[in-house]
């Protein structure tokens, strides 16, 4: 049988019963409809409610019940008011002292709503069954901050090194910048060195000349006198050659 094209899912709802707050978002019942957007991020309008599109998405309504607070406006806060934090039992977590003066007792859909809840917790499977989830919940709250804990020793650990290596590196560039200056003054000791080679070379030469004009001059039978006035060598240096 050929199926009609009108023919469609039913929309779906989500509703987010939440015990902590999203958020800095004061109001305690927020509503998320969403909308259709084209490739330009423009806003579709026609054609739009469309039952199809509808099916697909969903929108939202989120509770954040410890932003409750007791307070009644409307039949929604009533009904929320059950879940209220603020009437939390101070020896039993599972437990709320709801005070049934404020539900009128003709009002027939509160008081089945309060029936069901009274049944459930009454019920010992079900109070067991909490018990376990809080056990079972405090496990892994457990791990998870165990977890955290070690993540941020990890991470001050991580910053330490980070900072040790940055002392190290800075370190490691203030010895390199004292072996480039050690290396330059080796260099120019070297050239010092070199110059000082190349003079007493030319003191050597030198010495060797005025020894073989020495001899000449005293070979030709000239006094040692008249040498020291011709050289401007001294006696001494004379006799020592």
């Amino acid at each position: 049988m050929e199926e009609s094209k009108d023919q469609h899912a039913l929309p779906m709802v989500a509703v987010y019963l939440l015990g902590h707050c999203v958020g800095d978002i004061e109001e305690p019942v927020i509503y998320v409809n969403h909308q259709a957007y084209d490739y330009d991020d423009k806003l579709v309008t026609k054609g739009i409610p469309n039952a199809f599109v509808d099916s697909l998405t969903h929108d939202s309504i989120i509770v954040q019940i410890p932003r409750l607070h007791g307070k009644i406006n409307n039949r929604l806060d009533e009904v929320l008011s059950i879940f209220d934090q603020t009437y939390k039992n101070g020896s039993n977590q599972h437990m709320l002292d709801l005070d049934d003066s404020c539900y009128a007792e003709d009002d027939v859909e509160m008081q089945r709503i309060l029936r069901r809840l009274l049944i459930a917790a009454a019920d010992v499977d079900m109070r067991m069954d909490m018990n376990v989830e809080d056990e079972y919940y405090s496990i892994i709250e457990k791990q998870d901050t165990d977890i955290l804990m070690k993540t941020r020793e990890l991470a001050e650990k991580s910053a330490q090194l980070n900072e040790k290596t940055a002392q190290l590196n800075k370190k490691t560039a203030q010895l390199n910048e004292v072996n480039s200056q050690l290396n330059e003054v080796n260099s120019q000791l070297n050239e010092v060195n070199s110059q000082l080679n190349e003079v007493n070379s030319q003191l050597a030469q030198q010495q060797d000349n005025n020894r073989k004009l020495v001899k000449l001059l005293l070979a030709t039978g000239m006094s040692i006198d008249d040498i020291a006035k011709t050289t401007g060598l001294t006696p001494e240096e004379i006799n020592s050659m």
